[in-house]
């Protein structure tokens, strides 16, 4: 009878493992990073530049890492994978940081200063995402991005800016070092607009 209540409960023990949920995978959280210009700009701005935190249409703004894997029509979100902030933030934020370390002005704020500007910079994010295409994974980035004269509320630039840049394999963490590849091309050439307007 004993060799019987073992097995039962053997078995049982068994059957509760087996019955146990997976490891929830750990929540990860991502920078987007931007690293400084390495030069000034011949022609910056005079004066002060404002810049107001990015707009983005539906999930292209929230905090989860989006990805598609049919050319960008269908987005989904990554589980348990968030930027450490807002997008619309996040890019304004390395923006303003890129563009100091360019000279593009003699200050460049963000908007909640309140400070009266002569320039104002105006940003949409059209595209933050990890594209797969079979076996390969790339991180594709595109801003438009404004310049306009506070002044007499002329557009002086405006364009959309578009990165691709490849991911050494399919993970998260490939795709966030692509994606911020990505984020310095962009702004290398946005600053090159700028300079050349």
């Amino acid at each position: 009878m004993r060799w019987t209540i073992r097995t039962v409960l053997l078995i049982g023990a068994l059957a509760l493992a087996a019955c146990a949920a997976p490891e929830v995978p750990k929540e990860q959280y991502f920078r987007l990073i931007a690293t400084m210009a390495t030069a000034k700009v011949g022609h910056p701005l005079p004066g002060i530049v404002e810049a107001a935190p990015f707009a983005a249409d539906g999930v292209t703004g929230e905090r989860p890492l989006l990805f598609t894997d049919n050319g960008g029509t269908k987005l989904e979100q990554r589980n348990y994978a968030y930027w450490v902030n807002p997008p619309i933030q996040m890019l304004r934020d390395q923006m303003i940081a890129y563009l100091r370390s360019a000279g593009i002005a003699d200050q460049v704020v963000p908007s909640e200063l309140r400070i009266e500007a002569g320039y104002r910079i105006q940003g949409n994010i059209k595209r933050l995402e990890q594209a797969i295409a079979g076996k390969k994974s790339s991180g594709v980035i595109e801003l438009e991005l404004s310049v306009i004269d506070e002044s007499n509320d002329q557009i002086v630039l405006s364009k959309v800016y578009h990165a691709e840049k490849p991911a050494t394999d399919g993970t998260i963490d490939a795709s966030v070092v692509a994606l911020n590849a990505g984020l310095q091309d962009v702004l290398a050439q946005f600053v090159a607009d700028i300079d050349a307007r």
